[in-house]
């Protein structure tokens, strides 16, 4: 993406009584040092049913606060870590526009699924900061917010937010020291956003794709498999957002394919008709996105196959041929891409899979009191799938299959070297030298 900033930050946050001091730290952690007071003013956006900030994401546009613009946060993963702390990719761009920057739109679309995004609450923040630094520099940045909320003319709510960001990670325990101390002085933790509260009933709903408990294995076979496509299917949605941020497709590939996988393994618990066109718009997204990765497969065989060439310089020539081509193809590749994930089919799909987390196509003899393991063939890929989607549930019996079952690795397809090399000849980029000395490679004459 074409932003001004990209960063991951982790913080901790609390709301402590505005009558309440904030307390002393201990000076073994190091020095503060107080920052002047900054009065902020952001507009929060979203849809009018909170789609975004049921995700745990939050769009605003906001100044006064030294980094002035549009600020778009994303949770890095499903949920919080093990500490409580809250760690989300943030994007920046300048506040050129009115109105969400076409780019954090494009990021979200699988998201928002075609809903408007409107500006929903204004937050206004009085923020004192303070920065904690040891030998090592500045280690975390606390700061004291008074909150307030409105909607229009209207105030909904005021309150007094701590926030703790850390500014390494080096610095975790002195955060979670800091952190204990503001819990023993009153405060309360919080993962809430500071817009939250102006939605109401809205806010505190289940994201598109729900956040299901974990069943037990004594459940029916219908709530475990709703659970687990669901979790799949949420992984899916994060790997979407970051390879968007990141333009890197393999995640995504991976966990797409982790999805037909347990499909497969499911299949005797499913309608398979149902599925039909699930399964053909998931193996056509892995092929898109495979694309890249493939090319640069093919790339790396055939230059270390071109390096075998006995003239330096007919392997300069014939590298460098080999180079123009890929670069062209990956182009290609990379457009392509970008041309699927724009297009309505794409949507369509993201669109099937949060049907499919929330209500799946199951069998009738789902719905009865049977183990899930009833159903699954005997394939020992189809048992290591399941295994490993329900290790927390049936974690003897997983750990039993993981020990004893091999699944079988799909054989890599074969490089076509030779033709390749001839491709490369004669895809018409390449001088007359490097078209010779690809063809002495592709079986020792010229190509024509």
């Amino acid at each position: 993406m074409n932003v001004a900033a990209v960063h991951v930050e982790t913080e901790f946050k609390f709301r402590l009584p505005q009558n309440v001091e904030l307390p002393s730290f201990p000076h073994s952690l190091g020095s503060w040092a107080s920052e002047s007071v900054r009065n902020m003013d952001a507009t929060y956006w979203d849809t009018t049913n909170a789609t975004l900030l049921r995700w745990g994401i939050t769009m605003r546009i906001r100044s006064g606060g030294g980094d002035d613009g549009w600020h778009l946060k994303i949770p890095v993963s499903s949920s919080e870590t093990d500490t409580g702390a809250s760690v989300r990719t943030e994007l920046h761009r300048d506040a050129s526009s009115a109105t969400p920057p076409v780019e954090f739109l494009e990021l979200l679309s699988t998201i928002l699924q075609g809903a408007e995004v409107v500006p929903v609450a204004r937050v206004e923040t009085q923020r004192k900061p303070r920065l904690l630094s040891d030998a090592r520099g500045a280690s975390i940045e606390l700061v004291d917010d008074l909150v307030t909320l409105s909607q229009g003319d209207k105030i909904i709510d005021t309150f007094r937010e701590i926030e703790i960001e850390l500014r390494s990670d080096a610095a975790l325990p002195e955060a979670l020291v800091i952190g204990e101390i503001l819990l023993n002085a009153g405060a309360q933790t919080s993962s809430v956003s500071k817009a939250a509260s102006a939605f109401g009933p809205a806010a505190q709903k289940q994201p598109d794709i729900p956040r299901l408990p974990r069943p037990g294995k004594g459940d029916l076979p219908c709530d475990l498999i709703r659970w687990a496509l669901a979790r799949q299917v949420r992984s899916i949605f994060q790997a979407e957002l970051t390879s968007r941020i990141t333009n890197e497709t393999p995640p995504l590939t991976s966990e797409l394919t982790n999805l037909v996988d347990l499909l497969n393994a499911l299949k005797n618990w499913l309608n398979e008709p149902e599925l039909e066109f699930v399964r053909e718009d998931l193996n056509w997204l892995i092929q898109e996105l495979s694309m890249a990765s493939e090319l640069t497969h093919q790339h790396e065989h055939v230059l270390a196959f071109l390096g075998s060439l006995s003239d330096p310089g007919d392997q300069r020539d014939a590298m460098t041929g080999a180079d123009l081509y890929f670069a062209s193809k990956g182009e290609a590749a990379r457009s392509s891409v970008q041309a699927a994930r724009r297009s309505d089919r794409y949507l369509l799909l993201f669109n099937d899979l949060i049907h499919l987390s929330r209500a799946p196509a199951v069998t009738s003899q789902a719905y009865e009191r049977n183990s899930i393991w009833v159903n699954i063939s005997p394939n020992p890929c189809d048992q290591l799938t399941i295994a490993h989607h329900f290790k927390d549930i049936f974690k003897k019996k997983s750990r039993h299959i993981h020990k004893n079952f091999v699944c079988p690795r799909k054989a890599a397809q074969p490089v076509d070297l030779q033709g390749i090399i001839r491709a490369i000849a004669l895809s018409g980029n390449n001088s007359p030298a490097a078209i010779f000395a690809l063809g002495l490679a592709a079986n020792g004459r010229k190509l024509e």
